[in-house]
Protein backbone atom coordinates (compact mmCIF):
# COMPACT_ATOMS: atom_id res chain seq x y z
CA UNK A 1 0.00 0.00 0.00
CA UNK A 2 3.10 2.57 -1.06
CA UNK A 3 0.70 5.14 -2.06
CA UNK A 4 -1.49 5.02 1.11
CA UNK A 5 0.55 5.72 3.94
CA UNK A 6 -1.53 8.34 5.23
CA UNK A 7 -3.64 4.89 5.94
CA UNK A 8 -3.69 3.30 9.37
CA UNK A 9 -2.62 -0.18 8.44
CA UNK A 10 -5.01 -2.02 11.28
CA UNK A 11 -8.05 -0.04 10.59
CA UNK A 12 -9.09 2.29 8.17
CA UNK A 13 -11.64 3.10 5.47
CA UNK A 14 -10.97 4.94 2.04
CA UNK A 15 -13.84 6.36 0.02
CA UNK A 16 -12.91 6.94 -3.24
CA UNK A 17 -14.98 10.19 -5.09
CA UNK A 18 -14.79 11.00 -8.84
CA UNK A 19 -15.13 14.47 -9.98
CA UNK A 20 -15.79 16.55 -6.64
CA UNK A 21 -13.10 18.41 -4.57
CA UNK A 22 -12.63 17.77 -1.04
CA UNK A 23 -14.79 20.45 0.01
CA UNK A 24 -17.76 19.06 -2.02
CA UNK A 25 -17.32 15.68 -1.06
CA UNK A 26 -17.84 16.56 2.76
CA UNK A 27 -20.30 19.35 1.99
CA UNK A 28 -22.29 16.56 -0.06
CA UNK A 29 -22.72 14.81 3.64
CA UNK A 30 -23.93 17.98 5.22
CA UNK A 31 -20.59 18.09 7.27
CA UNK A 32 -19.09 21.56 8.62
CA UNK A 33 -16.03 21.51 6.97
CA UNK A 34 -12.64 22.33 8.43
CA UNK A 35 -9.94 23.15 6.23
CA UNK A 36 -6.06 21.55 6.55
CA UNK A 37 -4.97 19.69 9.68
CA UNK A 38 -6.31 22.43 12.23
CA UNK A 39 -8.36 20.87 15.34
CA UNK A 40 -8.07 17.23 13.86
CA UNK A 41 -6.50 15.82 16.81
CA UNK A 42 -9.41 17.13 19.13
CA UNK A 43 -11.51 14.42 17.54
CA UNK A 44 -11.73 10.51 18.79
CA UNK A 45 -14.28 9.03 16.07
CA UNK A 46 -16.60 10.24 12.95
CA UNK A 47 -13.33 12.43 11.94
CA UNK A 48 -13.08 12.27 8.02
CA UNK A 49 -10.43 13.86 6.14
CA UNK A 50 -10.30 14.62 2.51
CA UNK A 51 -7.63 14.77 0.59
CA UNK A 52 -7.29 15.75 -2.85
CA UNK A 53 -6.76 13.12 -5.91
CA UNK A 54 -6.61 12.44 -9.70
CA UNK A 55 -9.76 12.06 -10.60
CA UNK A 56 -11.24 13.46 -7.28
CA UNK A 57 -11.24 12.91 -3.36
CA UNK A 58 -10.04 9.96 -1.15
CA UNK A 59 -11.69 10.48 1.83
CA UNK A 60 -10.10 8.49 5.08
CA UNK A 61 -11.43 7.77 8.33
CA UNK A 62 -8.39 6.14 11.35
CA UNK A 63 -10.38 2.95 12.10
CA UNK A 64 -14.09 4.69 10.78
CA UNK A 65 -16.91 3.01 9.11
CA UNK A 66 -18.59 6.29 7.29
CA UNK A 67 -17.63 5.38 3.93
CA UNK A 68 -19.63 1.98 4.03
CA UNK A 69 -22.54 3.21 5.49
CA UNK A 70 -25.61 3.28 2.10
CA UNK A 71 -26.64 6.94 2.91
CA UNK A 72 -23.09 7.84 2.63
CA UNK A 73 -22.70 5.89 -0.59
CA UNK A 74 -26.11 7.02 -2.16
CA UNK A 75 -24.97 11.20 -1.22
CA UNK A 76 -21.64 10.59 -2.60
CA UNK A 77 -22.52 9.13 -5.60
CA UNK A 78 -25.24 10.95 -7.08
CA UNK A 79 -24.12 12.06 -10.35
CA UNK A 80 -20.95 9.78 -10.71
CA UNK A 81 -19.34 7.01 -8.90
CA UNK A 82 -17.89 6.24 -5.71
CA UNK A 83 -15.81 2.62 -4.29
CA UNK A 84 -14.86 2.33 -0.01
CA UNK A 85 -12.65 -0.10 1.38
CA UNK A 86 -13.04 -0.90 5.16
CA UNK A 87 -11.22 -2.84 7.51
CA UNK A 88 -11.24 -3.03 11.17
CA UNK A 89 -9.24 -4.43 13.46
CA UNK A 90 -10.66 -7.75 13.34
CA UNK A 91 -10.33 -8.30 9.84
CA UNK A 92 -14.29 -7.18 9.21
CA UNK A 93 -13.62 -5.67 5.33
CA UNK A 94 -15.83 -4.60 2.69
CA UNK A 95 -15.42 -3.00 -0.49
CA UNK A 96 -18.54 -1.06 -1.66
CA UNK A 97 -19.20 0.41 -5.37
CA UNK A 98 -22.17 2.71 -5.83
CA UNK A 99 -22.85 4.78 -9.08
CA UNK A 100 -25.41 8.09 -9.23
CA UNK A 101 -26.76 6.20 -5.61
CA UNK A 102 -26.89 2.99 -6.37
CA UNK A 103 -24.89 -0.08 -5.37
CA UNK A 104 -23.34 -1.91 -7.96
CA UNK A 105 -20.95 -4.24 -5.90
CA UNK A 106 -20.53 -5.46 -2.93
CA UNK A 107 -17.55 -7.93 -1.51
CA UNK A 108 -15.80 -9.04 1.26
CA UNK A 109 -12.12 -7.98 -0.08
CA UNK A 110 -10.02 -10.53 2.19
CA UNK A 111 -12.00 -13.71 2.38
CA UNK A 112 -13.68 -14.91 -0.82
CA UNK A 113 -17.13 -15.78 -1.20
CA UNK A 114 -20.14 -16.62 -3.20
CA UNK A 115 -19.49 -14.87 -6.86
CA UNK A 116 -22.82 -15.45 -8.27
CA UNK A 117 -24.44 -12.47 -9.47
CA UNK A 118 -21.02 -9.98 -9.88
CA UNK A 119 -20.74 -9.25 -13.69
CA UNK A 120 -18.29 -10.74 -15.76
CA UNK A 121 -16.47 -7.31 -16.10
CA UNK A 122 -16.00 -6.78 -12.26
CA UNK A 123 -14.92 -11.13 -11.91
CA UNK A 124 -12.16 -10.27 -14.75
CA UNK A 125 -10.79 -7.13 -12.60
CA UNK A 126 -11.26 -9.12 -9.33
CA UNK A 127 -8.87 -11.57 -11.08
CA UNK A 128 -6.78 -9.40 -12.44
CA UNK A 129 -6.18 -8.39 -9.34
CA UNK A 130 -5.54 -11.29 -7.47
CA UNK A 131 -8.68 -10.15 -4.79
CA UNK A 132 -10.72 -13.00 -3.25
CA UNK A 133 -12.97 -15.42 -5.24
CA UNK A 134 -11.95 -19.04 -6.19
CA UNK A 135 -9.22 -18.31 -7.99
CA UNK A 136 -7.58 -15.80 -6.02
CA UNK A 137 -5.60 -14.62 -2.99
CA UNK A 138 -7.02 -11.22 -1.96
CA UNK A 139 -5.60 -8.43 0.07
CA UNK A 140 -6.44 -4.73 0.95
CA UNK A 141 -3.87 -3.30 -1.58
CA UNK A 142 -5.54 -4.95 -4.52
CA UNK A 143 -9.07 -3.62 -3.57
CA UNK A 144 -7.41 0.34 -3.39
CA UNK A 145 -6.65 -0.70 -7.03
CA UNK A 146 -9.85 -1.85 -8.02
CA UNK A 147 -11.61 1.35 -6.39
CA UNK A 148 -8.98 3.45 -8.30
CA UNK A 149 -9.69 1.48 -11.09
CA UNK A 150 -13.56 1.89 -10.74
CA UNK A 151 -14.12 5.63 -10.09
CA UNK A 152 -10.85 6.62 -11.89
CA UNK A 153 -9.04 8.77 -8.79
CA UNK A 154 -5.77 7.66 -7.88
CA UNK A 155 -3.61 9.08 -5.28
CA UNK A 156 -0.85 11.64 -6.36
CA UNK A 157 1.77 13.70 -4.56
CA UNK A 158 -1.14 16.63 -3.25
CA UNK A 159 -2.91 13.27 -1.02
CA UNK A 160 -0.71 13.09 1.53
CA UNK A 161 -2.27 16.04 2.66
CA UNK A 162 -5.29 16.33 4.10
CA UNK A 163 -6.84 19.39 2.42
CA UNK A 164 -10.34 19.53 4.35
CA UNK A 165 -12.01 17.44 7.37
CA UNK A 166 -14.94 17.85 9.40
CA UNK A 167 -17.10 15.01 11.84
CA UNK A 168 -20.00 12.93 10.53
CA UNK A 169 -22.19 11.99 13.91
CA UNK A 170 -23.38 8.45 12.83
Amino acid sequence: MNNYEWLDDEAFCATFVRGLSPHEALARLGIDVLDGDDEEGEFEEGLICARPAEGGTILSEWNGFAGTLPEVLQRLSAGTVAASVFVNVNLVAYFDHYADGRNILSFDPLFGGDEDGIPEDFLADRTKLELPGNKSGGGLAAALLLAERITEVRPNASSDAVAAHGVLEY
